[in-house]
């Protein structure tokens, strides 16, 4: 039988655990067979009528972030109440679902250093059993690159639908030459590779 793909997004309800949810989704719609795990961690130890009334708003929360995206149509999608150490519940609920994924929402952004060090992230990092990823808003102004990177060719991902991923490159950037825009290498074949690929034309090689 096929594990399941489960992501697990840890959740305090606020504007940090929608950048989450966002980017889980997305993720999780490109899986077939993918489940979503949504988790809320109480403070102290709340009785269990507070308990059903967390699960409830979780379920209210995670319901108008989903149609916020259109819906989430052929995910299985869970919902979790705990209480006690935060860091200590999330990596439990990971370990129990045999989690691929967790994902945390940020506030901050962009700057790595501001959105790990003193938070929840830093210390869950060391104990995950998958890996960890920390989501956050959009910058408002565009990030500067030095050197620049280019956007993405809107050729090259018509190339890789077209094929099914069997084309990485458009015609242009398989071309041969710098100023044709070759990349440096690219290489795709079935595992394992062969010994010897004198006989197997390589994606683009630029000289």
């Amino acid at each position: 039988m096929t594990q399941t793909f489960s992501i697990l997004v840890a959740s305090d309800l606020s504007e940090a655990s929608g950048y989450a949810f966002t980017q889980a989704a997305r993720l999780a719609q490109r899986i077939p067979g993918a489940a979503i795990h949504f988790v809320h961690v109480a403070n102290g130890n709340p009785s269990e009528p507070r308990i059903r009334e967390l699960g409830g708003q979780l379920r209210t929360y995670v319901s108008e972030k989903a149609a916020s995206l259109g819906g989430l149509k052929g995910l299985a999608v869970g919902v979790h109440v705990r209480h006690g150490d935060p860091v200590r519940e999330i990596v439990q609920l990971a370990a129990e679902l045999e989690a691929a994924l967790i994902v945390l929402g940020s506030r901050r952004h962009p700057h790595l250093k501001s959105l790990v060090v003193g938070t929840i992230a830093e210390k869950l990092l060391p104990h995950a059993p998958c890996p960890v990823i920390l989501a956050g808003p959009k910058p408002v102004e565009p990030l500067l690159h030095n050197p620049t990177i280019e956007p993405t060719c809107t050729d090259c991902v018509k190339a890789r639908e077209r094929s099914g991923g069997r084309e990485w490159w458009c015609a242009r950037h398989t071309s041969h030459g710098a100023s044709a825009g070759g990349h440096v290498y690219s290489y795709q074949r079935e595992l394992p590779f062969a010994e010897h690929d004198s006989e197997v034309v390589p994606t683009g090689i630029r000289f």
